[in-house]
């Protein structure tokens, strides 16, 4: 009886004494407050075909692509240019995003296909990021119509 009351209070100041260097560990694991970069971004299709139509418009199916994945952007449209602007946090520590549009649409049975550009190299503790990306799009005879997107200007602050 007397060396099974010593074995739980022995287990019982082991459990402890784990626990408590458990979570100092862990506290002292947490990272400092991580900058986190923030993309502001203006896309627009230099031309379009949707359906036959030709007249300027905005882009479709605007996605940026982040690592780890995250949700699309709000767009907000810019009717003086028919472009679509955004604001996005970029995960901690990325070094680069990628951006797709579409500007073309109803071509079947040969399709649409989106263009998509990236910004790569972004510098250790960027906080702003701002870029134009301009799409074109044209048809590849005898099949789809392709939309192709580049990056017109960036800068890192």
């Amino acid at each position: 009886m007397f060396a099974a009351t010593q074995i739980r209070r022995a287990c019982a100041l082991g459990f402890a004494l784990v626990t408590t260097g458990t979570l100092g560990i862990v506290g002292l694991a947490q990272p400092a407050n991580a900058t986190v970069a923030v993309l502001n971004a203006t896309v627009d299709c230099l031309n379009v075909n949707y359906s036959g139509d030709t007249r300027d418009w905005y882009p479709y199916s605007v996605q940026v692509y982040t690592s780890p994945p995250s949700s699309a952007p709000s767009l907000v449209a810019v009717p003086a240019t028919h472009a679509f602007q955004f604001a996005k946090a970029l995960p901690d520590g990325a070094t680069s995003v990628g951006i797709s549009a579409l500007c073309s649409s109803g071509h079947y049975p040969p399709g649409d296909f989106s263009g998509s550009t990236s910004i790569t190299g972004i510098p250790a503790g960027t906080t702003a990021i701002t870029a134009s990306v301009t799409c074109t799009t044209a048809p590849v005879y005898p099949g789809p119509w392709l939309t192709t997107c580049s990056v017109q200007s960036v800068s890192f602050s």
